[in-house]
């Protein structure tokens, strides 16, 4: 494999620059921040890459690894703009109009700085750390809300989110030491944690089969599990120098089994426990090259159990076999659609749809997982 940081952009296929936009100004994240528009998001457009595959008239079709070696993950579209939801761009006579009319059209970014991310249906739920909001794209609706700006279940620095399958959602918040519930609709529901229970809440897992949440707790070194109810259930500690130990855990992910599946950049690995926090494996090492590590973020599972871990410093993403065999990469430092600035978290649904957390683009870019034939 070729030196990720320095030729990793050598081996994809990326489309033309996006439009830089002046991001919006710091805003309320009340729950009646809503916007909408009359279309579906685009893909971006473009003159058309080497290697790229041409679907439509203006739309470059990104897949890697490119032509003529058979395409495994595929670029569909960003959330970023409003413009990806469909708003219009506004020149200098409609924005004078606007004026005198008294109609506003959102421009700009839609996201400040975003870390987690899960998709329930059409509603793609964004936690936006310094927005201090999880921002919520709504592709049937086509509308943009947030919620986590009233004083019951305020929002100062959310890092993750996740969602029970039951109409639920559980956001961490970092800088608050706690983890909020809500409705799909961003109603407050409860605190799940209590004063003391955690020292930095950062990635969250809903176990379906035990019927909990994982709360990564990266200051305690340790993972909590909390029942549907919100009370602590259980703690896994993994201080102390042993095997399995963590140094700075903050992403999670979970196995078909329920094995529990943590990323730590500071030990440039994701490491492996059963359910009841027993160590099973570690894999991953300090490295620039194909298959180490420099800040190992998000961690998600496909439908086939290949295990995808997000690189901040190598702005990629990498692809293991459940045994950590390094299978493929993609990505790269820039702009471009493919391309990455200090992505975070990420999560994949049933489909097999990738989101990815842009987070120095101000984006979620999504993708496609390409099954062998």
């Amino acid at each position: 494999m070729p030196e990720m940081s320095s030729k990793l952009a050598g081996g994809l296929v990326l489309a033309t620059l996006l439009a830089i936009i002046s991001p919006l100004p710091a805003r309320s994240a009340g729950d009646s921040a809503t916007v909408s528009a009359d279309s579906r998001p685009v893909k971006a457009t473009g003159n058309q890459p080497a290697g790229a595959v041409r679907t439509g008239a203006e739309e470059p079709d990104l897949v890697f690894p490119p032509p003529p070696d058979a395409p495994r993950i595929r670029y569909l579209y960003s959330l970023a703009r409003y413009r990806d939801m469909g708003f219009p761009e506004r020149g200098f006579f409609g924005k004078i109009l606007d004026f005198f009319t008294g109609k506003k059209i959102p421009e700009g970014l839609a996201l400040v700085r975003p870390y987690g991310v899960c998709a329930v249906g059409d509603r793609i739920y964004v936690a936006d750390t310094e927005g201090s909001a999880v921002v919520v794209f709504d592709l049937a609706k086509k509308t943009i809300t947030r919620f986590g700006g009233n004083l019951a279940g305020r929002l100062l620095g959310p890092i993750s989110v996740v969602s029970d399958g039951n109409g639920r959602l559980f956001v961490s918040d970092s800088m608050q030491k706690l983890v909020n519930a809500y409705d799909l609709e961003g109603k407050f529901l409860f605190q799940c944690s209590a004063a003391g229970e955690l020292d930095r809440p950062t990635g969250l897992a809903w176990d379906s089969a035990r019927n909990r949440l994982l709360v990564v707790d990266s200051g305690g070194k340790k993972v909590v599990a909390f029942g549907p109810d919100g009370r602590m259930q259980a703690a896994y500690s993994f201080s102390g120098a042993g095997p399995g130990h963590l140094v700075a855990p903050v992403n999670i992910t979970l196995g078909p089994g329920g094995e529990m599946y943590i990323t730590d950049p500071v030990i440039c690995g994701v490491s492996v426990y059963s359910p009841e926090g027993k160590f099973d494996r570690k894999w991953g090492e300090c490295g620039d090259v194909a298959g180490y590590f420099a800040r190992p973020r998000g961690v998600a599972l496909d439908s086939e159990g290949n295990v995808y871990v997000v690189d901040a410093l190598f702005n990629a993403v990498q692809i293991f076999n459940p045994s950590g065999k390094l299978l493929l990469f993609f990505g790269a430092d820039g702009r471009e659609p493919g391309a990455f600035h200090l992505p975070a978290g990420i999560f994949i649904d049933r489909q097999d749809r990738i989101f990815v957390v842009d987070s120095g683009n101000n984006r979620v870019q999504v993708f496609q997982y390409l099954k062998a034939k």
